[in-house]
């Protein structure tokens, strides 16, 4: 396995641990929050679902350009998806794209380098692995919301 087939393997697995995450909140608390500008499991599923097809040119352009429009722009566009199936569906969708893409890129390009709006040095190994984190990220908030919601439901 070399290392485009072992992020592709591990992408893969990870979206059904993100949507199982969600799955097991109350079906009623998919957009509770748990507290005053928390975000919801909802909403972090509308991000993780459409981010990659919101910012599709930085792996055909290796550069992402960025403003607060475009962010703006995104979050209306992503509010408008609120269910789960269809946020599922479209993570799929989206993921088996980047990960066909992933599949057919050269490894010796893994680390060329990516022109990004934030400080450091990014290849593109980074950029293809950050699906990956994002969704290991938001699985993690959204189990810690479920524990909220247990220990609410338990007192």
């Amino acid at each position: 396995m070399n290392a485009n087939q072992m992020l592709v393997y591990l992408t893969e697995r990870k979206i059904g641990d993100l949507f199982q995450a969600a799955r097991n909140l109350p079906a009623d608390k998919l957009d509770w929050s748990p507290a005053p500008g928390a975000r919801s499991a909802l909403d972090q599923l509308q991000e993780v679902a459409t981010a990659l097809a919101m910012h599709w040119d930085l792996y055909q352009t290796r550069k992402l350009e960025w403003s607060e429009d475009k962010m703006r722009e995104w979050q209306e566009m992503r509010r408008q998806i609120r269910d789960l199936d269809a946020l599922e569906a479209r993570c799929r969708e989206e993921t088996a794209r980047l990960l066909e893409f992933i599949e057919n890129f050269p490894e010796d390009q893994l680390e060329a380098l990516v022109d990004l709006p934030f400080p450091g040095e990014w290849k593109m190994a980074d950029i293809f692995y950050y699906h990956l984190w994002n969704m290991g990220y938001h699985e993690g908030q959204i189990n810690y919301i479920g524990s909220l919601l247990a220990a609410e439901s338990s007192s």
